[in-house]
């Protein structure tokens, strides 16, 4: 039969209770014998076997709690990157994934894609209606798709153009195959840039919203201190100065949406297209 393995926690406790042994010998030891010389001897002799297992038990137990600080330092390294791709919204996979299917360039470009759309459903005039539909996966597997048919003719064109003595097919097709991918590209570059010009867009509504609810304060405490002045220097109840019906930020907030509406519109003709 084969012994069950030992660990760190085991030899230690076991250590432990041999000094805790031999002390207690030591003791009755000296007690008993304490005329013989000889025996002094020994009690000498075991006093140094006693520091010696001392100073291995903790040994072992020093090094047993740094090894496990040590495990809890990788663990809190792994939490730091984990809370790191968190932040970012991009998983550390799926960005070596796109620069490989997509190439380097485009995989940037489909990140700032994403962060557009993140933005815009993220965003204040989203979350109050303002923006009406902003669910764009379409658009997004679209770029994605155009990005990696781009990238696979790019490859294709590569391996071919290496080779010896083109011929005048090789030429042409070569030609051709460029000329589909820079189309493939730019169709989904202006994708790219439509869903990014609606999230700035979205942050302008967003400014133009935060405007209008201070110019809504400033004037609500100006006709409150209008009244309130108008009653202790002429002694009666002043009905205040009415707010007006329209404002500046009003409008700021509509013509941002009326942008945002003709930028929608351009994103929907370019599906339409596609499709």
């Amino acid at each position: 039969m084969v012994a069950p393995p030992i660990g760190d926690d085991t030899v230690a406790k076991t250590a432990v209770k041999v000094v805790g042994g031999l002390a207690a010998a030591l003791v009755l030891s000296v007690l008993a014998t304490a005329v013989g010389g000889v025996l002094v001897g020994a009690g000498v002799f075991f006093v140094a076997i006693l520091v010696a297992l001392g100073g291995w038990a903790l040994s072992i137990e020093s090094n047993r709690q740094r090894d496990e600080e040590d495990d809890e330092d990788d663990e809190d390294d792994e939490d730091d990157e984990d809370d790191e791709d968190d932040a970012t919204g991009l998983d550390l996979g799926d960005r070596q994934r796109r620069i490989k299917t997509l190439g380097k360039e485009n995989a940037v470009l489909v990140e700032s894609a994403l962060a557009a759309v993140e933005h815009l459903r993220a965003s204040e005039a989203a979350r109050t209606g303002w923006l009406g539909d902003v669910h764009f996966t379409a658009d997004l597997s679209a770029i994605v798709a155009k990005f990696e048919k781009a990238h696979a003719l790019r490859e294709v064109v590569r391996e071919l153009s290496a080779l010896d003595n083109p011929s005048a097919s090789d030429r042409k097709i070569l030609a051709d195959a460029q000329t589909a991918a820079a189309n493939l590209e730019f169709t989904a570059i202006e994708r790219v840039d439509l869903l990014g010009k609606c999230a700035a867009e979205a942050r302008l509504i967003d400014d133009s919203l935060r405007d209008e609810r201070k110019d809504a304060r400033t004037a609500a405490q100006r006709a409150e201190l209008n009244a309130k002045l108008s009653g202790l220097l002429y002694g009666i109840e002043a009905t205040g100065a009415n707010a007006p019906s329209t404002s500046a930020t009003v409008d700021a907030v509509m013509s941002r949406v009326e942008a945002y509406r003709e930028l929608k519109s351009q994103i929907q003709q370019a599906r339409d297209s596609s499709s």
